[in-house]
């Protein structure tokens, strides 16, 4: 026992110091870092379409007139869930407790600032839906989102 007592915090302490440094990279390579897509029009701006979450959605467009869609969520500094996905859900059902079953992921929010939306989501409204993987909650539902018709866009 006392051999143990006097080896083994030798040993710790040079295994300590003989150990090889963790890797690091620099720089991520060009094919894994995130490409923000261009949609520099913005179609609209709201604030309150989330009647739970401080977050900011612009519905923005590759041109003025047309082209694809997408989605930027601007959230507060200070709101913060774990895990935070953001699903696009098609249709004018209700969004409760699960997920629908038609839910499509857009990603990660906080990752990126802009979901690029397929055509085929948005030739009809629409919610979005901030759903906390950590939690497996659904975290807020915002108010029906129609890309096509301005008209039947939130106020």
């Amino acid at each position: 026992m006392i051999t143990l007592a006097c080896v083994l915090p030798l040993a710790l302490a040079v295994g300590v110091t003989v150990r090889k440094p963790v890797p690091a990279m620099a720089a991520l390579p060009a094919g894994l870092l995130a490409v923000s897509p261009n949609f520099p029009t913005i179609q609209w701006e709201r604030d309150g379409l989330f009647p739970k979450s401080p977050v900011r959605v612009r519905l923005r467009r590759e041109s003025a007139s047309a082209g694809h869609f997408a989605v930027e969520l601007l959230a507060a500094p200070d709101f913060v869930k774990p895990d935070l996905l953001v699903y696009w859900a098609t249709g004018n059902s209700p969004v409760t407790d699960t997920l629908p079953d038609h839910a499509r992921l857009l990603g990660v929010l906080g990752a990126i600032p802009v979901f690029p939306l397929p055509d085929s989501v948005t030739a009809q409204p629409g919610v979005l839906v901030l759903f906390s993987l950590a939690d497996n909650e659904i975290v807020d539902t915002s108010q029906p989102i129609n890309c096509l018709s301005p008209n039947l866009s939130p106020p």
